[in-house]
């Protein structure tokens, strides 16, 4: 009986121990589009990120000239915050941070800081077995920002979204769809955001590929932002280019806008530097033939610490 007893205990021992092992450790964050493309895991974590974006030589253009010089870069410097209340419930602020536009040509150079934008995380779906998860979320994004830089000149902007992650052995994908729902349809565009990735973990080194896909649904009525030329004139976003929009970072409500589609690919690496310590550098480039968007090609980097 007492051998029985112990057997029992042993083999109840062994169960416990590989339920355990069962968890999301061996997949990494996405590390492109970081603004929207939420993971749908559950960390308490700390995020610094960098973005390095390279603008467009020349943007097409409403006044005069049949293109509007403009070149130069767009960096951004945030840090993201994340909560896991439970392995199915997080609190995420996921928008902040110090921009600097620096424009070489047509336009003034800026700098200010950016809208602030959090909310939760919950997943109906978590198979640790079969290594896939589910979550829904909800984000707000508040006019907190400076308008010299493209921001605070909404009224609130509301992100529901899903993300979903599979694993098969060392090779894991993540998805994610959100929008973009203006409270005020006038002063913000509506948009969709589509974005995958996927990855390889080699020991601490993950080599990984992203696809980004950005669908302006629903155009504004102007928006709310002016920009200043060089030499001191103010000029109405939609002067400068009445489908001109920043993508992702800001949404400038521009009119006629609407069935733009901006398609990047990203890729690059993270690497884990400690349990608790991952980075990540990406290069991302697009692949449709827009011109008239602020985005041209972007080096984000980012670490992020898990407690």
């Amino acid at each position: 009986m007492k051998k029985l007893g112990l057997t029992l205990l042993s083999l109840f021992g062994l169960v416990t121990a590989q339920a355990e092992d069962k968890n999301f450790n061996d997949f990494i964050a996405p590390a492109s589009n970081p603004i929207y493309f939420e993971s749908p895991f559950h960390t308490t974590e700390a995020r610094l990120i960098h973005i390095h974006q390279k603008l467009h030589d020349e943007v097409q253009t409403d006044i005069a000239i049949p293109k509007l010089k403009l070149d130069g870069t767009l960096q951004v410097t945030a840090l993201q915050l994340r909560y896991a209340v439970n392995e199915r419930f997080s609190i995420i602020a996921t928008k902040d941070g110090y921009a600097r536009m620096k424009f070489d040509d047509t336009l003034e150079t800026e700098d200010g800081f950016a809208d602030l934008a959090f909310g939760v995380k919950w997943s109906p779906y978590l198979d640790y077995e079969n290594l896939a998860i589910l979550t829904l979320g909800l984000r707000i994004e508040i006019p907190t920002g400076d308008k010299n830089i493209m921001q605070g000149g909404h009224s609130a902007i509301i992100n529901p979204f899903a993300s979903f992650a599979k694993g098969f052995g060392d090779l894991h994908f993540i998805g994610y769809q959100g929008f973009q729902l203006p409270a005020n349809s006038d002063q913000s565009s509506t948009f969709s955001h589509t974005s995958l990735h996927v990855d390889c973990k080699i020991g601490d080194f993950y080599p990984l590929i992203e696809l980004n896909w950005r669908h302006i649904l629903a155009s504004g009525d102007g928006g709310p932002y002016d920009v200043d030329l060089k030499g001191g004139a103010t000029l109405d976003v939609n002067t400068v280019q009445n489908s001109l929009d920043a993508v992702d970072i800001g949404n400038l409500g521009t009119a006629d806008s609407e069935g733009e589609n901006y398609l990047n690919w990203a890729f690059g690496f993270r690497y884990r530097l400690t349990d608790n310590l991952t980075a990540g550098c990406v290069y991302e480039t697009p692949l449709t033939d827009v011109d008239n968007g602020l985005f041209d090609e972007r080096i984000t980097v980012d670490l992020i610490y898990t407690f």
